[in-house]
């Protein structure tokens, strides 16, 4: 069992044991920030699809790709979609800092849980990736942890902070506690939207180099 196909049997124990909490789910936001027309929705590095997934249920319109370079992650998300019986999806195996995709087809792009997992090569891969991907006034869409104040959210959140920590080393500390817009205007992309949520933010933005 290779480390993909063991994260994708616990993958969707986020929403039961971080977002679940009292306050706004991140995947309704994200649901939410979508219209139902014809476009189509890029989630990129989609694990196991739980942000693609509720966003193709609940508007039949759009085209959600899902694409992930992990299969296990794939077959996982292949489940839930055939259980479903959705129609509007499709599943991609690619790196998402080299897709080879078409540039400009996509509306929006999700990126849930992903940034502060990678180191500065990755950030600048991804990114630019997904600004090539983008239609000129398209959007991106991160999901990300969010920094706590309260001390029983800082508490609960602890374990997992701990984890990622160790596991992503100074990357992980580095993302996040940054400034979010700061940082993504780094990579060219200006926050059009920030919504706090359980344990995370939400965030919309819209590249624009700095002139």
């Amino acid at each position: 069992m290779n480390i993909y196909t063991f994260l994708s049997l616990g993958y969707d124990l986020l929403d039961v044991i971080w977002f679940s909490d009292k306050g706004r789910n991140p995947r309704d936001v994200i649901e939410n920030l979508i219209p139902n027309k014809e476009c189509k929705v890029l989630d990129m590095c989609c694990g196991t699809f739980s942000n693609g997934l509720p966003i193709a249920k609940k508007n039949p319109k759009n085209l959600v790709i899902g694409l992930d370079r992990s299969k296990a992650m794939l077959r996982e998300a292949s489940t839930k979609i055939q259980s479903a019986g959705l129609q509007n999806v499709k599943l991609l195996c690619r790196d998402a800092a080299q897709t080879g995709l078409k540039p400009q087809i996509f509306d929006y792009i999700i990126l849930g849980l992903v940034l502060h997992e990678c180191d500065s090569d990755l950030w600048q891969g991804i990114l630019s990736e997904a600004h090539r991907l983008l239609k000129p006034d398209g959007k991106l869409i991160i999901l990300e942890w969010d920094k706590q104040v309260k001390f029983s959210r800082k508490l609960k959140f602890s374990p997992l902070y701990v984890m990622e920590a160790a596991l992503n080393n100074k990357y992980f500390k580095e993302f996040y506690h940054s400034d979010k817009a700061k940082f993504f205007a780094g990579y060219g992309f200006r926050m059009l939207e920030k919504h706090d949520c359980n344990y995370t933010a939400v965030m919309k933005l819209q590249y624009a180099p700095m002139k």
